[in-house]
């Protein structure tokens, strides 16, 4: 997940920087997105640990 993340702040960091005015709405959006989709990869690995079996 670190890599995603770091990935997707650098792309957000050079769209703010290297964008037009009028696309700051794009980067916001690729934002939440990137968010979004953090968020639910976090969700599933954590889903999947919790449910992980056992031969003990």
């Amino acid at each position: 997940m670190v890599p995603n993340l770091i990935g997707a702040m650098c792309a957000i960091t050079w769209h703010i920087y290297d964008n037009q005015e009028n696309l700051y709405g794009l980067v916001s959006l690729q934002g939440i997105f990137t968010f979004i989709g953090n968020s639910t990869l976090a969700f599933a690995a954590i889903k999947i640990f919790r449910e992980k079996e056992t031969y003990e």
